[in-house]
């Protein structure tokens, strides 16, 4: 299926950020003090109030950064990308959702079909999640991107819980394989 190539170019600042460190100081989050307490769990890497945690083929990871990088970008007409992106401090762990929703819409909370944006990016309440995992050097990164699926996004004042179970794009992961499963909890005000 080809490719769009507006969608690449909308994505690939914000995924290249992301893996170059977008929880370095000053990535785009709130101070400490508007930060959402969150509870951790065993394994769990890094400090800081907002959390991510997913289960690949078994094997789970899990991370905490006071950092959020958030980016709204109009995806097309009336369509704008929302975009909130998680990363380790030692970038061994990253995540990034980017929600596709109508213009002006403010209340992210709802149910999102899970794609991969570069085969299915033009609809509203679609969401496209990427993680990926670099904890054995000797392995390399490994990605784990969307191809089907559901995001859950609950939003309250700034606070958010996304919980997904999605399948592999047929790229970096097969379609068919075990899916993913995780939660995402953290703070990015408007």
């Amino acid at each position: 299926m080809p490719r769009s190539p507006w969608l690449l170019l909308l994505l690939a600042p914000a995924f290249a950020l992301g893996l170059a460190g977008c929880a370095a100081e000053g990535a785009g989050s709130a101070g400490p003090a508007a930060q959402a307490p969150a509870t951790g769990s065993a394994g769990e890497s890094g400090t800081g109030s907002n959390r991510v945690g997913f289960r690949v083929d078994g094997q789970a990871f899990a991370f905490r950064t006071p950092q959020v990088r958030h980016v709204r970008s109009r995806a097309a007409e009336g369509l704008v990308a929302e975009s909130f992106e998680l990363a380790s401090g030692d970038q061994s762990l990253y995540a990034r959702l980017v929600l596709l929703v109508p213009a002006g819409q403010a209340d992210l909370t709802g149910s999102y079909r899970a794609v991969s944006l570069d085969k299915d990016a033009g609809e509203a309440g679609v969401g496209e999640l990427l993680l990926a995992e670099e904890t054995d050097p000797a392995r390399g990164r490994r990605m784990f991107p969307s191809g089907a699926g559901r995001i859950e996004v609950e939003q309250r004042e700034g606070y958010f819980t996304v919980r997904f179970e999605v399948t592999g794009d047929g790229l970096f992961r097969e379609e068919d394989a075990a899916p993913v499963t995780g939660e995402m909890a953290f703070y990015a005000p408007s």
